[in-house]
């Protein structure tokens, strides 16, 4: 994995990086810091790249985005409102809405993230929806309603309250035979043989009911997606 802060890749399994961030281990007291830290710091990366894609936190091209971003839409099965977590400039619900069209599905999008610049631009990109994207952190924003897919991914909290954003998520956030969509992607340095997300999920305690990957041009599964129900 990457250090937001350095860039640099660390293991995936150290609690700080050699630049000073916490991965793990962030205190209570420390939480409200290190969510000021990692809005500012995809704020500033998001806003400056020029392409679309790379305002959603994918560098290289189209045709890599889609490949390890497509892998989201294989949990949608029937149509429903779909909420994207930490949406940034909401390029990502704009290719599940068309994914799923292609499927013969319809969602109605909704996002969610914590910076009001991202938001905008999210308002802006999917103008008709623009009072279904939301400024708040899934941490600690409350909805005010469920929604039918919930799409997240668990580097959005540090790895020590990762288990308890999955089931404040599930018990909040999730209709009734809804679905929790957790995504992951990680980068070729990293040892690919270990370190999936629905491994860690199994080891919480938690029900995976389907997994869906995404691959990169050389064949390297470099996404995993994992669905969980209420």
């Amino acid at each position: 994995m990457r250090c937001p802060r350095c860039l640099q890749n660390v293991n995936e399994t150290i609690q700080r990086c050699q630049c000073g961030f916490a991965l793990d281990d962030v205190t209570s007291a420390d939480l409200k810091d290190w969510f000021a830290e990692i809005k500012q710091i995809l704020e500033n990366a998001y806003t400056a790249a020029p392409t679309p894609w790379q305002q959603s936190g994918k560098s290289g091209t189209f045709e890599e985005w889609t490949r390890l971003r497509v892998a989201n839409i294989a949990a949608v099965n029937q149509p429903g409102k779909y909420l994207d977590i930490g949406c940034a400039n909401g390029y990502l619900l704009e290719c599940l809405v068309a994914w799923s069209r292609l499927k013969g599905i319809e969602l109605i999008p909704y996002g969610l993230d914590y910076s009001v610049k991202l938001v905008a631009l999210a308002q802006e990109r999917l103008s008709t929806y623009a009072d279904n994207i939301y400024v708040g952190n899934a941490w600690n924003w409350t909805p005010h309603q469920r929604f039918d897919y919930v799409r997240t991914e668990l580097n959005y909290v540090p790895r020590n309250y990762q288990k308890r954003f999955v089931e404040r998520l599930i018990a909040e956030f999730v209709a009734k035979d809804g679905r929790l969509i957790i995504s992951q992607y990680r980068s070729r340095c990293d040892d690919l043989r270990q370190g999936w997300i629905d491994c860690d999920l199994v080891g919480w305690g938690f029900e995976v009911i389907e997994i869906h990957s995404g691959y990169s041009e050389g064949g390297l599964e470099l996404c995993r997606v994992a669905v969980l129900q209420p």
